[in-house]
């Protein structure tokens, strides 16, 4: 598993990948978002690999959880390409709306599992210190 602080630097340099294919995108820059998308696609597949193994190496509850939740997003990325390819068919400016809509969508969703995983490292770290604690007092 990874330390937490390089899961964190990971994280942060990730979000400075999404600031930059969204402000190419208001550049209308269309080349830079479409290579975007095929390293995401890259991306999202090792990240998928990498929560199965974390998810494989934790314990009890925790595994439970976070598989459970890696098993909702997967299916909500795989609906929203499934939608990609059918918005592709559709009105150019439908499409645009809808495709604008799930980008709102998924950076709420992102968020959320930023919020989750916050919680998750704070409880981490609230629960290692009561710990550390306990065994000093031995």
């Amino acid at each position: 598993m990874k330390s937490l602080s390089e899961l964190l630097m990971d994280l942060a340099a990730r979000v400075k990948r999404l600031e930059d294919s969204a402000a190419a995108v208001q550049e209308r820059n269309r080349a830079a978002p479409q290579k975007r998308r095929g390293q995401l696609d890259a991306a999202i597949e090792r990240e998928r690999q990498d929560v199965d193994k974390t998810a494989g190496d934790a314990r009890g509850s925790a595994r439970t959880w976070w598989s459970g939740t890696k098993g909702a997003i997967e299916r909500q990325v795989a609906a929203m390409r499934a939608d990609f390819e059918k918005l592709k068919e559709k009105n150019a400016e439908l499409a645009a709306e809808e495709a604008e809509d799930d980008a709102v969508v998924g950076a709420t969703l992102a968020g959320y599992c930023l919020a989750a995983a916050e919680w998750a490292v704070l409880r981490a770290e609230l629960v290692r210190g009561d710990a550390d604690e306990l065994v000093a007092m031995r």
